[in-house]
């Protein structure tokens, strides 16, 4: 799966601006003189095609983009994602089948190729997504990662289960990326990383992600890769956003640089909290009506940094007439090594407002405003 090429494209009929010789001779002079027949013939030819241009009105030499966003590397991979992936493991819970489908087709239609399943979801989900990727002929055109290890151990027993699990209900031969949720303790990693060599050797899984690792993990399993021949870890899966930036800058960013591992950050509108889901206390009495568990879980952001960081989204969003999500998610695709936010969406409406990040490219001064007010 690569990149689509875009750049330079020539035309037939491709009309360009007069050429600039320098203060040369000016048209309907001849070039220069000449005795050899050859030569004199060869200046006349030139003569000729800069007074046609000359003539021509002009146009960009560039064709216009057939899409506002360039795939983006997976670390060493070789794969090739959309910025913004879809994590599927809710769709299950709030939406039928045909809501559903109707959710991937519009990932689909924005140009989404990454799809992320959890294992600790409902089965459901899982084959919800594999009979749209049967029924639209997806599969080739899809980067498949799947999260292990949420509700179990990483045994290589349990690692295998899982696994042929998730194929199983995706109606796959083979998983893009594995994604360890977090470290076993109670297994040892050298345990984990070799089960993962087996699944790779039997073409289950192609390539490897960490998910909650803390960067001594990422360390340990990197040793153990050098010394053994194991898989290393390509990625990394850790909760980042606006709202939630020290843990990861301060422990897993420097490792991740160190180690060329892709960043896909989880949570990173913070619960729908940055998408001006809940931006006013108002919004949050009534979603308690509607929803308690969910306000309860948004009732600690709404502090004075929360609020401050919330007003510059909605700003920005309003400035550029583009959904809140867009500009929070925006922000994410400027920091390095982000290759793309993994962002929960159940409905059409919120794909889009989702995927729109992809068109959005901010200026520094807002990059600017928007580290300065998530600044902690």
């Amino acid at each position: 799966m690569s990149d689509e090429t875009r750049g330079r494209h020539s035309r037939p009929d491709d009309e360009t601006r007069p050429i600039d010789l320098g203060g040369g001779p000016l048209p309907g002079k001849p070039l220069a003189t000449d005795p050899e027949p050859a030569v004199a013939a060869a200046l006349a030819v030139v003569q000729r095609s800069l007074e046609q241009m000359a003539n021509r009105a002009t146009r960009p030499l560039l064709d216009p983009p057939t899409q506002p966003f360039r795939l983006r590397p997976v670390g060493r991979t070789g794969l090739g994602v959309f910025p913004v992936a879809l994590d599927v493991s809710g769709l299950g819970r709030t939406a039928d089948r045909t809501s559903a489908h109707r959710a991937l087709d519009a990932y689909a239609a924005a140009g989404g190729n990454a799809l992320v399943v959890d294992d600790a979801a409902d089965g459901a989900v899982a084959q919800l997504v594999g009979t749209w990727l049967a029924s639209r002929k997806r599969r080739d055109h899809t980067v498949l990662a799947a999260r292990v290890g949420t509700t179990g151990g990483l045994t290589a027993a349990g690692l295998q289960a899982a696994v042929e699990r998730l194929l199983h209900r995706l109606g796959a031969e083979r998983l893009d990326l594995l994604v360890l949720a977090g470290h076993d303790r109670a297994t040892s990693m050298e345990e984990t990383l070799t089960a993962v060599a087996g699944l790779h050797d039997e073409d289950r899984i192609a390539h490897l992600a960490a998910g909650d690792h803390e960067p001594e993990r990422l360390i340990q399993a990197r040793v153990l890769a050098g010394q053994r021949g194991l898989p290393r870890f390509e990625a990394v899966l850790p909760v980042h956003s606006l709202l939630q930036r020290s843990a990861y800058e301060a422990g897993v960013a420097p490792v991740a640089h160190a180690q060329e591992l892709a960043v896909l950050p989880r949570s990173p509108l913070a619960g729908g909290f940055l998408a001006a889901a809940v931006p006013t206390r108002g919004a949050l009495r009534r979603l308690r009506e509607l929803d308690p568990e969910r306000a309860e879980r948004l009732q600690p952001r709404l502090t004075r940094r929360g609020m401050r960081i919330v007003d510059t989204v909605v700003r920005f969003a309003e400035e550029r007439e583009v959904p809140p999500a867009a500009i929070a998610l925006g922000w994410l695709l400027t920091r390095p090594h982000i290759a793309a936010p993994v962002v929960t969406a159940t409905s059409v409406e919120q794909v889009w407002a989702a995927t729109a990040a992809a068109g959005v490219h901010l200026s520094r001064a807002e990059v600017t405003a928007l580290d300065r007010a998530s600044a902690e």
